[in-house]
């Protein structure tokens, strides 16, 4: 019977120490193929691992960062959450939950959340470099900055800060220093997927290439004779790993009883400079009531660099001309956008002067404001007095509008928008506007 026993424990231990080893194995293969830039091979090892652990909380961070890398955040939420109801004091559970809010977009649920770590360990330098991360996605390049230095206070090989400077000095204007950075983090790591991804963001990058937008609005006029609006169109965008894009768009309207077709192009230059610069030209064979052609030029740069509790203010400039079948219209306008420290909130107050058709000047002046709901929500809300031309008339116009932009998904988000247009000494429109984009 002794000797029973002794077989048995033997075995139980060889199995425990074989199991030990497969689980162990398999996260060390994960984690290689990571750092690599094999997410789905990580990620068929983890889920490998998942069920061999006692303790999930380990396999669950690593599977929800590996799945956020590929942009599947419901996904490593759902990994996520679970592991972190079982165990809520896991400090790499709510640092993996925040990293994922932050890619999202909710940045305010993130912040919150690295700060919470950080009060609990101040030097810790995961928990630093997320806030850093969540500073520079907030648009915060200074306290970005002082974060990612404060990492590399305690680890001076800590290769998350070194990229993360890169970035956020890319973000301010300083490209020399962004170089520099990055240099020091190829050297340290030089065949790391986050290193290659900005050395060759085109062989590298994991982020969509392409984005495809189709639109459909309904106008209705409160006068009698005038038929509902019906306006359409058809966008496609070509992203760059680098932040740029080129867009051709189609828009095909129908109102006042007739039909436009207009054809637009632009480009979306130095989009990770400290100067981003849009460009867009369209053009409308035998117009009726759409510009023959026009052409528009858009460029920001920081005012403030987003330190200490000020919040980021980005002066933004536009230039427009839009040439009618009764002449041409003049649109300059310069706004900001000011991004509300610590919260989910921004806002874009704008000014500008119009000049139409006859030579006339108007003033004209703008408000938004836009909240984050959620990492797939987000609600705006803008109010507008500008001359607007319809039907080649330009006539001052009060708008309002609501806009809800929801996630649908990895690659789907829809777009609903509800305006009213209040024509002085003319019409009131009310449109109603729906936009499908998909982004592969």
């Amino acid at each position: 019977m002794n000797m029973l026993r002794i077989c048995l424990c033997s075995l139980l231990l060889v199995a425990a120490t074989a199991f030990a080893q497969d689980y162990d194995t398999l996260i060390k293969q994960a984690m290689q193929q990571r750092d690599q830039g094999h997410m789905p091979a990580a990620e068929q090892k983890l889920r490998q691992a998942l069920p061999l652990a006692k303790d999930k909380s380990e396999v669950s961070y690593l599977l929800g960062m590996v799945l956020a890398f590929q942009q599947k955040y419901p996904e490593a939420l759902a990994v996520i959450n679970p592991a972190l109801n079982n165990n809520p004091d896991n400090f790499e559970l709510r640092l993996g939950k925040a990293t994922v809010l932050s890619y999202q977009g909710a940045y305010q649920e993130a912040d919150l959340i690295a700060n919470a770590l950080l009060a609990q360990q101040p030097n810790n330098t995961e928990a630093l470099t997320l806030a850093g991360r969540i500073a520079y996605y907030q648009k915060r390049p200074a306290a970005a900055q002082l974060r990612f230095n404060q990492a590399l206070a305690i680890d001076g090989n800590n290769l998350d800060a070194m990229l993360g400077l890169y970035d956020s000095y890319l973000q301010s204007g300083q490209s020399d220093k962004a170089k520099a950075w990055l240099e020091r983090a190829a050297k340290f790591a030089p065949d790391h997927i986050d290193v290659k991804s900005r050395q060759q963001p085109e062989q590298y990058s994991a982020q969509p290439r392409h984005q495809l937008s189709m639109g459909y609005g309904r106008s209705s006029i409160d006068q009698s004779g005038i038929n509902p609006w019906h306006d359409r169109f058809v966008e496609y965008r070509h992203l760059q790993a680098d932040g740029d894009q080129q867009y051709v768009r189609v828009e095909h309207n129908s109102r006042f009883n007739t039909h436009d077709t207009q054809y637009e192009a632009g480009l979306a230059l130095q989009q990770k400079s400290s100067v981003p610069v849009e460009v867009a030209v369209g053009v409308t064979p035998n117009e009726q009531f759409m510009p023959h052609w026009f052409g528009r030029l858009q460029a920001s740069t920081p005012l403030t660099d987003g330190s200490g509790d000020a919040g980021t203010v980005i002066l933004t400039g536009l230039a427009q001309v839009s040439s009618y079948a009764n002449g041409r219209t003049k649109r300059a306008q310069i706004g900001l956008d000011y991004y509300l420290p610590h919260t989910d909130i921004w806002l874009t107050p704008s000014i500008g002067m119009v000049r139409d058709q006859d030579g006339l000047d108007t003033f004209a002046w703008g408000l938004g404001g836009h909240w984050q709901l959620s990492a797939t929500s987000r609600l705006g809300v803008t109010y507008s007095d500008a001359p607007e031309t319809e039907n080649l008339i330009t006539t001052d116009s009060k708008n309002t509008s609501i806009y809800w932009r929801q996630n649908l998904g990895q690659a789907w988000v829809l777009y609903l928008t509800w305006s009213q247009f209040k024509r002085e000494n003319s019409y009131i429109r009310r449109s109603g506007d729906a936009t499908l984009q998909y982004s592969f």
